[in-house]
């Protein structure tokens, strides 16, 4: 034990200047008088009595001080003086605290001077106070006590009351530390000494009773108060342990259950003081279970009667623990009166509705929904007329903000001057809310895409039989024919609809793709004249490239279609003045394992970056987790498809990429767009290389023999006859099977297989695998409105040839021309 050398108490120098100053004016004040009476002698005598009762009072003053010292010295005996101590005397009054406790003060409070016990709540503080006053000389006992932290919450600290032998005026208060948990396991190891009898003398007063419940809810330890309550006999007539069950109404596992949570986890629960129905001797009362301190697997509990707590009530410690449960509760907590007013509140209630922005929060009629209000009063004045709780699932609230709540309420049958009034317990569903709209979002995007997939089939084969029956009218009605014109607005119509399948399935990510390897900065070449027409002379358009930018495999149209579509965005939001500025750079694989932490859906990889930044009005946050929605748009009716965006989001997911936007409102947008980039093959570097230009005139006649497989009546049509038109003898089959029997009969001059590949019966991939069979060197084009990865099972990656629906008379004639002059 090391001593802490203190020095005798500290002087209060300015309270001894302050009564030396008052003497001395009192003694000159009696020099004068006698000086003004004409009789010198008595004006001595004052001035020398004034004199004589300063130095009296300020030697009493010293003495004390000086007696105090040792005592006070020889308390503040410590193991280590860097732990917080503080010295009280008997009634909890500080008398000393070292450096250790007021900065353990200023981190736990913010404050720098306060007793032990004003760091308790108000009924423990009490307890604990009336106990002080008990504790034997020479005894040493440690506790954990909940210190209340305002806004912070609730911290535990482990002290150690020390009160040693011949200093009876004085305990000191020794802190081991504070945690946010309850260290419920740590009891008994820092004192070895502990056990229930000890603890019990100490915790033990007068018109209370102690208990200590086990694991179990076996009663281990009771004094003889709550003996006499519970069996009418003294201890010496009870043998222990009991069972908990024999004098409680209240389910035993259900019992058991909440003293075990509240045991092993140390955590605060919802009900500390746990109501429960008490068998005293013959009669029935309410009493009040109370945690106090615990031992490994026991709680050490306080059980009042119903008398002692009305006592305490008339002592202003009754409601205390409600009070504390009120605070600390972790839901919020209101009580209404019948009149429907709010009488209390608790912070969490109070702060859920002030983030309503509502003046009046005193009364429900201003807080509910006018449209809920009615029911809601009805089933409170239910519940207090019965007594029996109720609850609402989802209750409305005016003000501002979408705010979600579920609501249960109970009765309390005395509350100030009220006989009865209504406890409303509030569950802040929200965030609940926000997720059930957010889910049910993504499933109505999926639905969406998979309605997309679905009707494209049918969708293109409508429109494929449209564009080619206008492309067979043109032939015989060229430019200076009066129906030239009407055909060709019923072509160009069918290729607007074509391109809006198009953009259905680009967001479901089920469009076909060819994707090649390049360069992006050619793309954004061959674009900036078609941009700058696009977004006008009123905006800047800046491009700025970083330098050795790797290669991306992407379908060019597609690419060239998502940036086309960031910036007409981009300048529907800049009001025909602004900048937009396209930026690219590589991503290391290094920074995008820095950047994999912020996006964690995308993997670290080497990427290329391609940035579309605006100077527009922005986006709020309410819209920006919404923008990729399909049909999603905030500008006027008519102004636009709501699929711009969300096109963006499937060709870039489609490729592999990644986006995110970033905006702020008043300030701009930024996609970030994150290519993967692109591992070089030979055979990727020729596929990179630039095409040389087609002829203005090619010639699209040739000589062979087709079959053509085709469900739809008018599509297998318009192609039969496109294809006679340019010489080709052609075999039409409207089913599979109807098709592998023809094809048994031609197979010597057959020359293509056009087919379908969505048919009835037998689809075309089974078509084609049973032809190669017998024949593998048979040439194969598929036609279908599905992408060319939707259906399964094909023949081979490079045994076929695939034209995507809709097409005209033209792609269809230009797609057999290359497949059978290939090789």
């Amino acid at each position: 034990m090391e001593n802490m050398n203190l020095h005798p108490r500290p002087v209060d120098y300015a309270l001894l200047i302050t009564i030396a100053g008052i003497g001395g004016l009192l003694s000159l004040a009696g020099l004068l008088l006698g000086l003004a009476l004409g009789v010198v002698t008595t004006g001595y005598f004052l001035a020398a009595g004034s004199l004589v009762l300063t130095v009296g009072i300020i030697g009493r003053y010293l003495y004390i001080g000086h007696k105090t010292s040792p005592a006070l010295a020889e308390t503040l005996t410590v193991t280590r003086i860097e732990q917080p101590q503080a010295i009280t005397s008997l009634e909890g009054e500080l008398v000393y605290c070292n450096k250790p406790y007021r900065l353990f003060l200023k981190e736990t409070l913010n404050r720098e001077i306060l007793s032990p016990l004003g760091l308790m709540a108000g009924d423990k503080a009490r307890l604990l106070k009336r106990n002080l006053l008990t504790l034997d000389e020479d005894s040493r006992h440690s506790l954990i006590i909940g210190i209340i932290t305002g806004s912070k919450g609730k911290k535990y600290a482990d002290v150690t009351l020390n009160r040693k032998a011949g200093q009876e005026n004085f305990i000191s208060w020794t802190f081991s530390g504070s945690t946010s948990e309850m260290p419920v396991e740590n009891l008994g190891q820092q004192d070895q000494g502990f056990n229930l009898e000890q603890l019990g003398s100490f915790l033990d007063c007068g018109d209370c009773g102690l208990i200590a419940v086990s694991e179990e809810g076996q009663i281990i330890y009771a004094n003889d108060m709550l003996l006499h309550w519970m069996t009418g006999q003294s201890a010496k007539d009870v043998h222990l342990p009991l069972p908990l069950s024999d004098f409680c109404a209240t389910a035993p596992k259900q019992l058991n259950g909440q003293i075990q949570v509240r045991t092993l986890s140390g955590e605060e629960v919802l009900l500390e003081f746990l109501p429960i129905e008490a068998i005293l001797g013959d009669q029935k009362n309410s009493g009040v279970l109370e945690s106090v301190s615990a031992n490994g697997g026991v709680r050490i509990c306080q059980v009042f009667s119903c008398q002692s707590v009305a006592a305490a009530n008339d002592a202003d410690t009754g409601n205390i623990n409600f009070d504390r449960f009120f605070r600390e509760s972790p839901i919020g907590i209101a009580i209404v009166s019948e009149q429907g007013e709010v009488l209390e509140r608790n912070h969490i209630f109070r702060e859920y509705v002030q983030e309503l922005e509502i003046k009046n929060t005193r009364s429900l009629k201003h807080i509910i929904d006018p449209e809920e209000y009615q029911d809601f009063y009805d089933q409170i004045r239910t519940t207090l007329k019965t007594g029996r709780a109720s609850s609402i699932a989802d209750l409305g609230f005016k003000g501002k903000g979408e705010k979600h709540s579920q609501i249960y309420i109970t009765r309390l049958n005395k509350f100030d001057d009220h006989d009865k009034v209504a406890i409303l317990y509030l569950i802040d569903t929200t965030e609940q809310k926000n997720l059930e709209l957010q889910f049910a979002q993504s499933q109505k995007m999926q639905a969406v895409g998979q309605l997309a997939g679905g009707v494209a089939h049918d969708f293109n084969n409508l429109l494929t039989a449209i564009i080619g029956f206008s492309d067979l009218l043109l032939v015989r009605h060229g430019p200076g024919d009066q129906s030239f014109s009407d055909i060709i607005q019923v072509k160009q119509n069918a290729n607007r609809a074509a391109n809006l399948v198009r953009q259905l399935l680009a967001f479901s990510r089920q469009q076909t793709l060819r994707p090649k390897v390049l360069m992006i900065t050619d793309v954004l070449a061959e674009l900036s004249n078609l941009l700058g027409r696009l977004i006008g002379d009123s905006i800047e358009l800046d491009m700025t490239h970083g330098r050795d930018l790797g290669h991306v495999k992407v379908d060019q149209g597609q690419m060239e279609q998502v940036i086309i579509n960031l910036c007409v965005n981009a300048r529907d939001a800049m009001d025909n003045h602004g900048k937009i500025s396209i930026r690219t750079r590589n991503i290391s694989l290094q920074e995008s394992r820095v950047l994999s932490k912020r996006y964690q859906v995308m993997p670290p990889n080497e990427y290329l970056l391609l940035e579309v930044e605006d100077t527009g009005c922005g986006i709020s946050k309410e819209h920006l987790g919404k923008i990729f929605e399909p049909f999603f748009s905030t500008k006027e009716v008519g102004k636009g498809t709501g699929l711009g965006l969300s096109t963006v989001y499937g060709i870039v997911k489609q490729t592999g990429g990644f986006v995110f936007p970033n905006s702020e409102v008043g300030k701009g947008t930024t996609f970030s767009i994150y290519l993967p980039v692109h591992k070089e093959v030979e055979k990727d570097v020729v596929e990179a290389e630039p095409e040389v230009p087609e002829k203005p005139t090619r010639d699209l006649t040739g000589k062979g023999t087709i079959l053509l497989v085709e469900d739809e009546d008018a599509v297998r049509m318009f192609a039969s006859r496109a294809l006679k038109n340019k010489g080709y003898n052609v075999y039409e089959a409207n089913s599979g099977d109807t098709a592998f029997e023809l094809f048994k009969k031609i197979e010597d001059e057959l020359d293509l297989l056009i087919s379908d590949v969505v048919m009835p019966i037998m689809d075309g991939p089974t078509l084609v695998r049973k032809i190669r069979e017998t024949n593998d060197k048979l040439k194969v084009i598929f036609i279908s409105g599905y992408a060319e990865d939707a259906f399964e099972k094909t023949p081979g990656e490079d045994d076929f040839y695939f034209l995507p629906k809709p097409f005209s008379l033209k792609q269809l004639a230009e797609q057999v021309k290359e497949v059978l002059e290939s090789a």
